[in-house]
């Protein structure tokens, strides 16, 4: 699992800038371990799927979503286009736990680029807003995470070209930066939940980290439909 260690504030011009200081990895730290003693959302909100605006204490109302309302499955990812192991997961994990249970999860996305060690994340994640826009932001994902493009404005392109975007529109959304306010909010929702890596996922509210095996998520998964949700 990729550490951000610091996420530092995109240097593009006219990119909304992401402040991040020094300081805030101490805190990050000292909040994680509260939040693993204390075993739950750091505001106290019950850690249950409650709808498309607030999932396991996560605001979504700003995010991509997967499935169906109804589904007793609700997996939150906080994901980074430039993390080997996030595209691990999109490209081996994902794909298994979609054919295993269908329709019975439904799959949030949250941006959380770690610029300190990945310098083309940021505008990867613009970029993925810009395909949401459109509501093409799954075969986007797909695309980007496939290995085959590169994380360049023509290797969105390609991606974009690919997912079956109006190209124009999604080149003007990208150039002109439209969604950075999302971009920020998704960073914003890591840091209060504290995640110190990509990928991180809540499975209806049970944390799980890293680019773990399909078996793993599907362990966890069983679990929760054999109790009922």
């Amino acid at each position: 699992m990729d550490d951000p260690a610091l996420n530092e504030p995109p240097k593009r011009r006219g990119r909304a800038a992401v402040l991040i200081g020094l300081g805030a990895l101490a805190g990050l730290a000292a909040g994680w371990f509260a939040f693993r003693q204390g075993g739950g959302p750091p505001d106290g909100r019950p850690a249950v799927a409650s709808g498309l605006d607030v999932v396991d204490g996560v605001d979504v109302s700003h995010d991509p979503v997967l499935g169906p309302a109804d589904a007793p499955i609700t997996i939150v990812e906080f994901s980074d286009f430039e993390c080997p192991f996030c595209s691990r997961f999109a490209s081996e994990t994902a794909p298994a736990l979609r054919r295993q249970y269908g329709d019975d999860i439904r799959w949030i996305f949250v941006n959380y680029p770690l610029q300190s060690i990945h310098p083309n994340a940021y505008e990867a994640a613009l970029a993925g807003e810009c395909a949401a826009e459109q509501e093409r932001f799954w075969p986007f994902y797909d695309a980007l995470f496939s290995g085959r493009h590169q994380l360049s404005k023509e290797g969105y392109e390609a991606a974009a070209a690919q997912a079956g975007l109006d190209e124009g529109r999604f080149l003007a959304c990208y150039e002109n930066a439209d969604h950075a306010e999302e971009v920020a909010l998704d960073i914003k929702e890591g840091q209060k939940f504290y995640i110190l890596g990509t990928p991180t996922f809540y499975v209806n509210g049970r944390r799980m980290e890293g680019a773990q095996r399909p078996e793993a998520f599907a362990a966890v998964i069983d679990s929760i439909l054999s109790q009922g949700g």
